[in-house]
Order: C-alpha cells, then structure tokens, then sequence
C-alpha cells in the first residue's frame, strides 16, 4: 500500500492526464464524425475531371519529330527517358533527364516547358469535366501543399460550389486532383485526427507517441488508485457493536 501522500500525487497527475487525454478523444470523435458524414469521392471531386482514359488517343499524323529531334531541341543527349504523349490535345514529347524535365512538341519542335499560362489553362479545360475555361489562372511557386505537386505550379479556379481549383504542373504539365473547400476543411480535421498539424498525413508523429503516453499512464495511475483504495479498505477492522 501507498502512502497517503503518493495517493494524492498519484490522483492528481491521474486527473490532470486523464483531462488531456479526454480533450483530445473529443477532438478524435469529432472530426472521425465529419469526415464519416461525406463519402470520399465527393471529397476528392472526382465528378469534377474526366477520368484518367479519357484522353483521346494520339493523332500520329500530327507527329512530325522524332525522339531524337526532341532530344536536340532540349540539347539532352542521356535522357533517362523520352516518351510521347498527349497534352491538350497535342502530341507532346516528355524528356524526362538528370537536370529536369522538358515538353516538346511533336508537331512543330518548339519547347513547351516552362508551361506558359496559356497552355496551363488548356490543359486545365481539357481535365475540367463540366467544360469552359477557368476563370482565373495564376503562378505560385513553390507549389502549395494541397497541390501534392512539386517545384512551381499554375492554380486554374473554376466556376462552381466550393471554390474549385486545378493544380497544373509547370515543368511537365501534370494535372493536380481537383480540390474544393470541402476538401480543404476534410483535410484539416483529417490533421486534427491524425495529430499531424504540419502534413496531415501521418499518424507516426511526436504528439502522437506522447497521446498514448499519456494514455498508458493515465490507466496505469488509476490502477495504482484503485488497488489502493481496495488494500485501504480491506485492512480497517470493523468496530465492535
């Protein structure tokens, strides 16, 4: 058995943990009952763009370079790879190289990579699934986290419920996810239930560890408290009548 003194530091430091473990159980149940309340395609926007086949096969007779022609137009002779693909609507050959990455056209030669604002926006209308350009386009560098792009980017914002926004690569013209404010509020509970206030990715983090910490000391403090209540109480002997 304890003594008396322990007993009220150990009840005090079960009380004060067990205060911020519960904040924090709140915190879990509450945001676990917004993001159960959407289901998760209307979250990501997935109506919003055109799946990923959509794209229209690649007009060969628009071809009128070769690899080794995009290669002299970007002076890269050790690519790590060429490949020739469709970007809104045009052929385009992607020489993927140790210092970057370059677009050239397969049709006139040109080199489209940095994307210009114009091509984002192109690009951008060809992924839209409801059509139209956007209404705004603009650079931002470096990309912004809810892109999930790196290095710059051109922010296209459409028209429609929640400020809808599509990310446009400017080295190689990747198109980011659509992203709307359900979204963006979905992702930030979804860091608050994580307990990854930076990316909110990742649930193997400090104040992760340090919540279970806490956690497992406050069970273990209340056992401690309860089997000193229950030797307390068995070892006081009953007054005589």
């Amino acid at each position: 058995m304890i003594s008396p003194r322990t007993a009220r530091l150990v009840a005090s430091l079960h009380k004060w943990l067990g205060l911020i473990v519960a904040i924090q159980f709140v915190v879990w149940t509450g945001t676990g009952l917004f993001m159960a309340s959407f289901h998760l395609a209307d979250v990501r926007g997935e109506h919003l763009v055109h799946p990923p086949g959509h794209m229209a096969p690649i007009d060969m007779s628009k071809v009128r370079l070769t690899s080794a022609d995009a290669l002299r137009a970007v002076v890269e002779d050790r690519p790590n790879e060429v490949i020739l693909r469709p970007l809104a609507g045009q052929p385009v050959y992607e020489v993927r190289a140790g210092i970057g990455v370059f677009l050239v056209s397969a049709e006139t030669g040109s080199v489209l990579s940095p994307v210009s604002g114009e091509l984002a926006s192109e690009i951008a209308a060809a992924a839209w699934a409801a059509g139209g350009e956007p209404l705004s386009i603009e650079r931002i560098e470096p990309a912004p986290r809810e892109s999930g792009l790196s290095g710059a980017v051109w922010a296209a914002h459409f028209a429609g419920e929640g400020n809808p926004t599509l990310y446009v690569s400017a080295a190689n013209g990747q198109v980011s996810a659509p992203r709307t404010d359900l979204w963006r509020t979905y992702d930030f509970f979804y860091g608050l239930h994580l307990m990854d206030y930076v990316n909110h990715e990742s649930a193997n983090n400090i104040w992760n560890i340090a919540l279970a910490f806490f956690a497992l000391s406050t069970v273990l403090f209340g056992i401690v408290l309860l089997v000193h209540r229950f030797t307390r109480s068995g070892g006081r002997r009953r007054e005589p009548a």
